[in-house]
């Protein structure tokens, strides 16, 4: 009896170490089908500079470091740029005790995510089968495996949300206090992180004593919830320098109530008929939405919701449903349909929900889940002009930019704007030679006036409140008079 028990340990023990270690292997993989090691992965689009170079400053710099801005419009508190201190301020943590190379998102990301599995297998303790499907799972969802070889914030999203439903599936078994109290805590910090996570305060609200709740105490905790949310919102965009490239902003930037409404229903409809139409994006960004819809409509199916009877409602599809649910609502009144905008909004959580429908679901259903995926990674490889897309220009050699290298930071500044470097357009080159703690403002133009202590141009200028300092075919370098 005791040799049979041990067997069982060892084998959830190697099942369970292979989970916390398949990020890694999904991360390989990604780097193997590119030709490369992993340090060799350097950050391209600019969100991935920007996340590499604002934690690279606040790791090494602290807070003085300069702004990080669109046309020089700074936030009210800080100096953080529109991603916000949240995700910046975790991989600040990563960089100070693992340091900082062009590479450490990749890899943090798979750190994060080797984190959550382990809290996962710790917290819920799960079967050698619940285990193999959830690596099933990992290394079959093509959203994770496109993003495995980017410096994007994905990996540390997709921790965030397997945290979280653990947490979720924890608490609907047992129902302990302490679990309530951690997941509100939970829910605070992530929602500072990527602010539509204020969705996951919902299930809580619903399911207070292990069972689903539809009473008047319901409307009350709603309504606290959405002050907190909006007060979050806030808190959030005091720190945030505004991004003119958005929906948000050109909402909140219209005048007059009516150019607002209009403006927002219009943007809403808008959106739904892209996120249904299969034509609207590549095949993947269309495979996703679809796929999402399948499992909200399922999972509303399953909840049992449309019959009424809060006794008869099962708890775990119902939580899937409203998370999914407010997920497309707030993708369409807050977020872009295309370009793969929303895929990266909606996928961490679609994933998690999959991830928790695992521990609540039936074989077939788990067999559907992992078929879906099997067939979207089958035809994603049909399709290598995408996964090429995601791999262009990550594997270029940095050159060295000697211009850059000169700019000197200055400990105490009197204003975070002696710390900032302007520039109209920038690329990695650029990005990765920029000494740590000067921030990089864009702007429309290159112009007088401006209140950046640096300006870096392709082109000479003619300037009246900058001089210049240095200029080789690289560009040219002037420092305010």
């Amino acid at each position: 009896m005791l040799k049979t028990q041990q067997s069982i340990f060892n084998v959830n023990l190697l099942f369970g170490f292979v989970l916390i270690v398949s990020p890694w292997l999904v991360l390989l993989l990604g780097s193997f089908f590119t030709g490369h090691s992993i340090t060799n992965l350097v950050p391209v689009w600019s969100d991935e500079l920007e996340y590499w170079h604002e934690v690279l400053s606040l790791s090494q710099k602290g807070l003085n470091h300069g702004y990080y801005t669109y046309n020089e419009v700074i936030p009210a508190f800080s100096t953080f740029g529109p991603h916000g201190f949240g995700v910046v301020s975790v991989y600040a943590l990563f960089a100070k005790v693992f340091g900082w190379k062009v590479y450490s998102i990749v890899v943090a990301n798979a750190f994060f995510m080797s984190l959550a599995f382990l809290f996962l297998i710790l917290i819920l303790k799960p079967t050698v089968k619940q285990i193999t499907f959830i690596i099933l799972l990992t290394i079959t969802f093509v959203p994770f495996l496109l993003f495995s070889t980017t410096s994007m914030s994905e990996g540390l999203n997709y921790a965030l949300i397997a945290i979280y439903f653990a947490l979720i599936y924890r608490f609907i078994q047992r129902g302990e206090k302490k679990l309530l109290l951690a997941l509100i805590a939970v829910c605070t910090v992530f929602s500072l992180i990527r602010i539509i996570y204020i969705i996951l305060f919902l299930p809580i609200l619903f399911i207070r004593n292990r069972e689903f709740m539809f009473d008047r105490k319901l409307l009350l905790f709603i309504s606290i919830w959405l002050i907190f949310s909006v007060v979050l919102f806030v808190i959030n965009g005091l720190f945030v320098s505004p991004f003119p490239d958005s929906f948000l902003h050109e909402l909140f930037t219209t005048n007059g109530i009516i150019g607002k409404t209009e403006l927002f229903f219009s943007h809403f409809f808008q959106n739904i008929i892209k996120f249904i139409n299969p034509l609207s994006d590549n095949i993947l960004q269309t495979a996703g939405r679809y796929i999402l819809l399948i499992v909200l409509f399922y999972s509303l199916i399953k909840s049992g919701t449309f019959q009424f009877k809060p006794k008869k409602i099962r708890i775990d599809f119902f939580v899937v449903n409203l998370i999914l649910f407010f997920v497309l609502i707030i993708t369409f009144a807050a977020y872009d349909v295309f370009d793969w905008r929303d895929y990266r909004v909606f996928a961490p959580v679609l994933y998690g929900c999959m991830l928790f429908l695992i521990f609540n679901s039936n074989k077939f259903e788990l067999y559907s889940l992992l078929v879906i995926n099997v067939l979207v990674l089958v035809v994603s490889l049909l399709k290598p002009q995408i996964w090429e897309s995601f791999n262009e220009g990550r594997l270029s050699p940095i050159t060295e930019n000697v211009l850059l290298r000169k700019i000197e930071f200055i400990d105490n500044p009197t204003n975070n704007f002696d710390n900032t470097l302007v520039v109209q357009s920038f690329n990695q080159n650029m990005v990765l030679n920029v000494p740590a703690g000067i921030g990089i403002s864009v702007v429309d133009s290159l112009s007088d006036g401006l209140k950046s202590k640096y300006i870096f141009s392709a082109k000479e200028l003619n300037l009246k409140t900058h001089k210049l300092l240095y200029s080789d075919k690289s560009g040219y370098l002037y420092k305010i008079n």
